[in-house]
């Protein structure tokens, strides 16, 4: 456990150090919990709360310099059909809590499930759209293909870790502009049972592709707990 922490820790210093240097950079801590509940056979439910917390951003005020600051956070309710046992479909709920104008958010989405020998990969395609009090809604729509590869044997069991990747592509619109963003995660997890599991890597994104001289990093050391009652 302690090699693998100190290899995330690693490559966090790492890209912190490569991309400082760059127009825009942004880092901090993102903790995110789920708690999901079956209604019956066929419908579930999932809550789920995540907070991104800045500590380095380097056009701030304090140039190049660490400085805590709470970016925002986010509240989110979904309702689950399966479909098949690796087909599932949500929609979904989010309230946004940021500095300005909270924001109201709606989501649509189809989750598969693909096994392939003990590689364990997940597809989601998801569509979403923002709500402002002032400006128009943004619409986005996002694939995102994530991995589970066991560290122990062939499958994941109760006690034992695993590693997680995932990369997802975002296309976003509003007011007859658009945008590309992507966000890459590699994370270590611990299974400690069907209904608990905690998650500790780095999410990395960049975004602002279609704007001139304006792309951004942001890096976030992720914690996240999900919980199935």
């Amino acid at each position: 456990m302690r090699n693998h922490l100190f290899l995330l820790i690693t490559i966090a210093l790492v890209c912190q150090k490569q991309f400082a240097q760059d127009n825009r950079f942004i880092s901090g801590f993102f903790p995110e919990a789920s708690l999901s509940y079956k209604l019956n056979k066929t419908y579930s439910v999932t809550h789920k709360i995540e907070s991104q917390n800045g500590v380095y951003d380097n056009q701030s005020s304090l140039n190049d310099e660490w400085k805590y600051k709470h970016r925002q956070t986010d509240l989110q309710t979904f309702l689950g059909r399966r479909l098949t046992p690796f087909i599932k479909v949500d929609i979904g709920y989010q309230y946004r809590m940021q500095d300005g104008e909270n924001t109201n958010r709606t989501i649509q989405q189809i989750s598969i499930l693909q096994r392939e020998s003990n590689l364990r990969l997940g597809h989601r395609i998801r569509t979403d759209q923002t709500f402002f009090k002032n400006a128009a809604p943004l619409w986005r729509v996002r694939y995102r293909l994530k991995s589970q590869i066991p560290l122990q044997g062939f499958e994941v069991d109760p006690g034992e870790k695993y590693l997680s990747f995932s990369n997802e592509i975002i296309y976003m619109y509003q007011s007859a502009e658009d945008d590309i963003e992507n966000r890459l995660t590699g994370s270590l997890g611990f299974y400690f049972n069907d209904k608990n599991k905690l998650e500790i890597g780095l999410d990395y994104r960049t975004d602002d592709y279609l704007v001139e001289n304006r792309f951004r990093h942001r890096l976030w050391f992720k914690v996240g707990f999900y919980k199935s009652l």
